[in-house]
């Protein structure tokens, strides 16, 4: 028997791939028609596939141009040119429930390009957002590793409610915070709603704008393996630390305070010989700790590595991806890890059936400086490092740590942040699974119906424990209890959607489709906590050791659902015209208005089109915008309209019973915060769609926020919530994107600016002005007719240099030689220790804020640059309380060695608005004043980014990148924080620094590989 093998002889075709400009195109699919044989062409748009002998036809296609087939025949070398594609470069953008052509949208949408974006290191996707869109601001309030960030769109739109905005993964609306358990490699699109009439579809969450996200799917007809892999250092510059005083400073500061004392209050020159003998000759020092420099970890690495796997052929498309990423943060012994994956399956079963599944999970684990790590100040942990004694050392003569520093001298004591690092037990893990599900019918031509599960399942998790070698600041010294405590939270989110959408076909000049809906929506959080103290030893640092525990449970959630409708129409892509209906319910209102209505309606009109527009050559498109949309704002907890009862025990029969109390008073008739927005928008394109230019006017007016108001006492309460307030939101947003190609240089720029004024319109009653904060630590301000936040306190006029300046101005009492000199508001000849002088010092809002990408490629290399900014605000640099306190009992800045002294040694600049007051008694020195505004205007170079895409020297790669990255490069401002985006406090209590988590600035490097 005979046996013969038939091979089909092959031959290589090359060739390469451009665009009518004749510049090449990267990543095109070159796929031999009829089989799965196929390549992609490389970053100068070459390529190289084997196909056999008898020939066939080559199908070329790619994103943006039409695709084109090529008959092989005889030819070796096969080179294409690809037309664009008028219609697919109509960007499609993901809209509320849906997409829409990019050129028919009637609203403000600002489309995030994150290819644009680069490689910016990011453990949040929030951070993708800093400066990318006009009207969005991205602040990073602290710098732990993992943080969150602080969003906001078109400013704060309520003093009751948050001010976050909606987060919608892959069309499920999971809340008004992200959270760290998202992998920003995962994200193929980001788009912002930032107007009513887009943010309408989703009622009563939609006040303070929405973020779509669309993670990544798989390309048709590709095959390909992703891996990156980008490693990096941080560190915080010495131009954002904070200098204070070293050793041989703070004794000689010491011995000032002390002689000075001395002058004044027993008005004699004292002896050498009084001073204090540890401070009596400050060149003698032998110990000068920074304590701040202490806690850095210099040059901590971070890493991330991602591998994504992705087929596309076929009518059923798959994607599998897996992250890992590490970081060390700046403050040693705290770090965040996260490991993520993620699998989306999906495509048509048949040509009537169409599926999908997305299932997401991570698991992270974070070392904290503190459990809370917005909290600041002296008490704290990074606080306490600039107040701490520099003479004490961080290890005893036996090379140990030393548990506790200071408390001696008259020198507050602090625990030593080194030792509470490596000693005390701060930990979050957080395990998290996202998934969604969907099957569409298409039912008739045009006509489809989807339903969708969604859900989102975390599971949180908080220890802490501070064994008894650490004692408490301001004197606590150890040993003290140890102190433990546990937390143990379980969330569920699961939402449903059911969307009806028909798009008939009407001909060419009229295009329509309409959706109609129904959704809802269930979140419930569990939660168990315990604490214990007396502890044994510190061997063991669980609950089970502690000899007193307590413990506690808890349970909450709330509900929603929600009918939904629009419709968008068109005539020959002239007149645009989009409407939509909400109509909600939510269990967090009550029962007499547990349902609301959000109507919305756009206008467009492509001006461009009519015939009595001239046709000029470098216009390509204009197009104005109008809008109105009414929204709602849901954060407000829940329970809100119910009344409270608390445990209150009480004595029956000689025996403790127990009892309840209602603790609050209930309120049926809380309805739902109302936004009415209008916005105007002009979309330009010019210079053969080289340059887009978009403005946007808006005016948003929030009503019927909820707020405390004062009720009569003999209802047993004096305060109760109700519906009361209103506040305007406008301003002007612009932005630009402009490309230009210059010989074999593409540049690439794109800036945008954005000013919003707030102002509050009412407030009910007796709350005509609402006070947040504290005497010594700044008060934020709500007063009618004035925006929201206003920073309040005495304004200062200088410094007292004499008694008979004193004697000379309305009365201060108390006052001193060396105190401030503050303004006497009301006029009744005396300055108050109380806030009826208080008056308006500071502005917290910023007048413009903005954000400029500048990139260019030449051959294989490119560059990308993004600065942005914000100017003309004003932040209260609560710290200095304390780093600029006089007593002697803190360390204090290195400027303090300018301050008042006498009044022949007053400071070079005494009537300075942030001089430093005397020495010789603490009041009228560290009031809410003026003292503490600083004006915080600055510019950051936030990214640079220079990256090499390697030739293509293997089939099996189809390309490689390398790059180098600087993040958080420079930062130019005169404020004297290392943070000027600093605000502790949240809400409406804005700007108000009191030394957080510094940022640090990041240099990395990476390698991205296509297969």
């Amino acid at each position: 028997m005979q046996t013969s093998l038939l091979i089909t002889p092959e031959r290589n075709i090359t060739g390469r791939v451009t665009s009518e400009e004749g510049e090449g195109l990267p990543g095109v699919s070159v796929l031999l028609k009829g089989t799965t044989t196929g390549t992609s062409t490389d970053i100068d748009g070459k390529f190289t596939i084997s196909v056999p002998d008898e020939g066939g036809s080559l199908v070329f296609s790619y994103i943006g141009f039409m695709t084109k087939e090529v008959a092989i025949g005889a030819q070796a070398t096969i080179d294409v040119t690809l037309a664009a594609d008028i219609k697919s470069l109509e960007e499609v953008v993901v809209v509320g429930y849906g997409t829409q052509r990019k050129r028919d949208i009637t609203s403000a949408v600002s489309n995030i390009n994150m290819k644009d974006i680069g490689e910016v290191p990011a453990s949040n996707l929030n951070r993708l957002l800093q400066g990318q869109a006009a009207g969005v601001t991205v602040r990073q309030n602290h710098g732990a590793p993992g943080g969150q960030f602080q969003v906001r769109v078109r400013g704060i739109g309520s003093l009751g409610a948050g001010s976050d905005p909606l987060y919608v993964i892959d069309g499920f609306p999971v809340g008004n915070n992200i959270g760290q358990n998202l992998n920003p490699n995962d994200i193929e699109t980001i788009t912002v709603l930032k107007d009513a009439a887009s943010t309408a579809i989703y009622g009563a969450r939609g006040s303070n704008g929405v973020v779509l996200i669309t993670t990544k799917n798989a390309q048709a007809d590709r095959v390909n393996l992703n891996f990156s892999v980008d490693y990096g250092i941080q560190n915080i510059p010495q131009s954002r630390r904070v200098n204070v005083l070293n050793g041989v400073e703070f004794a000689q500061f010491k011995k000032e305070v002390f002689m000075d004392n001395i002058r004044y209050f027993q008005n004699r020159e004292p002896a050498i010989e009084e001073v204090p003998a540890s401070y009596r000759f400050p060149e003698q020092t032998q110990h000068s700790t920074d304590w701040y420099d202490a806690i850095l970890h210099d040059n901590a690495p971070y890493k991330d590595i991602n591998m994504t796997l992705a087929a596309g052929r076929g009518p059923i498309k798959t994607l599998l991806s897996l992250g890992y990423y590490k970081e060390q943060g700046s403050v040693i012994k705290t770090d965040y890890d996260r490991i993520s994956a993620r699998a989306n399956i999906g495509g048509d079963v048949n040509k009537f059936i169409r599926v999908g599944f997305n299932l997401n999970g991570t698991y992270s684990k974070k070392n904290l400086a503190s459990l809370d790590e917005s909290v600041a100040g002296r008490s704290a942990l990074i606080g306490s490092t600039l107040l701490m004694d520099p003479r004490e050392p961080i290890y005893d003569e036996q090379g140990n740590l030393r548990p506790y520093i200071g408390g001696v001298d008259g020198v507050f004591g602090f625990p030593n942040p080194v030792y509470v690092l490596n000693n005390a037990i701060r930990k979050r893990n957080i395990a998290e699974v996202l998934s969604n599900v969907y099957v569409e019918l298409t039912l008739l031509k045009g006509l489809k119906f989807r339903t969708s599960a969604n859900a989102k399942l975390n599971y949180n998790t908080w220890k802490e424990y501070v064994p008894s070698t650490i004692g408490t600041p301001l004197n606590g010294f150890p040993p003290r209890l140890a102190f433990g405590s546990e937390t143990t939270e379980q969330l569920s989110n699961l939402s449903a959607d059911q969307l009806l959408t028909y798009t008939p076909e009407l001909g060419e000049n009229h295009h329509f489709d309409v959706m109609v809906g129904y959704t809802a929506q269930e979140e419930k959080v569990r939660g168990v906590s315990g604490s214990g103290n007396t502890y044994p030893d510190d061997l063991v640092p669980f609950l089970g050791s502690a000899i007193i525990r307590s413990s506690n449970s808890y349970e909450y959630g709330w509900t929603l659902l929600a009918y939904l409708g629009r419709i968008n129409y068109s005539f020959k892509e002239k007149y645009l015209f989009s409407a939509s209906m909400r109509r909600e319910g939510s269990s967090r209102f009550g029962k007499v208005n547990k349902y609301g209505n959000f109507p919305a309606v756009s206008l467009g009109w492509r001006v461009s089109e009519e015939s009595f527009i001239p046709k000029f050559t470098w216009l390509d498109d204009l197009k104005l915008r109008a809008s109105w949309g009414m929204t709602g704002n849901n954060d407000i907890g829940n329970y809100s309209h119910l009344a409270f009862m608390n445990t209150s025990n009480y004595i029956l029969g000689n025996a403790i019973a127990p009892g309840r109390v209602v603790s609050s008073f209930a309120n049926s008739t809380l309805e739902w915060e109302k936004s009415n927005q209008l916005d105007l928008g002009l979309d330009l394109t010019v210079f053969n769609n080289s340059l887009t230019f978009t403005a946007e006017y808006y005016d948003k007016i929030t009503n019927d926020m909820l707020l405390p108001i004062s009720i009569p006492s003999v209802s047993g309460f004096t305060v109760s919530l109700a519906n009361i307030g209103k506040v305007e939101n406008k301003g002007v947003e612009l932005a630009a994107d402009y490309r230009l190609r210059i010989g074999q240089v593409n540049f690439r720029t794109s800036p945008n600016i954005s000013f919003n004024r707030s102002k509050i319109l009412a407030i009910k009653g007796e709350n005509d002005m609402l006070w947040y904060g504290s005497f010594y630590g700044g008060y934020n301000v709500q007063k009618v007719g004035r925006p929201i936040g206003m920073i309040y306190g005495y304004k200062k006029l200088g410094i007292f240099n004499t008694q008979e300046e004193i004697n000379a101005s309305p009365k201060q009492d108390g006052v001193i030689p060396g105190g401030m000199k503050f303004w006497d508001a009301d006029g009744n000849g005396e300055v108050t220790y109380d806030t009826k002088d208080m008056v308006e010092i500071g502005n917290p809002n910023p007048a413009f804020t903005w954000g400029w990408t500048f990139a260019a490629d030449y051959k294989r290399f490119d560059i990308s640059i993004l600065l942005m900014g914000a100017h003309d605000y004003d932040i209260y640099r609560n710290i200095e309380a304390s780093t600029m306190n006089m007593d002697g009992v803190f360390n204090v800045l290195d400027k303090a060695k300018d301050r008042w002294r006498s009044p022949e040694n007053p400071g070079s600049n005494p009537n300075a608005k942030n001089s430093q007051g005397g020495t010789n008694y603490f009041k009228w020195s560290r009031e809410s004043s003026e003292r503490y505004i600083y004006d915080a205007s600055h510019m950051w170079v936030r990214n640079i980014t220079f990256g090499y895409n390697l030739p293509k020297f293997t089939s099996v790669i189809s390309d490689a990148r390398v790059f180098v990255n600087a993040a958080n490069v420079f930062l130019f401002t005169k404020y004297p924080g290392g943070n000027p985006d600093a605000s502790v406090r949240g809400g409406t209590e804005l700007n108000n620094d009191d030394e957080t988590y510094p940022i640090p600035r990041v240099f990395s490097v990476g390698a991205r590989v296509n297969f």
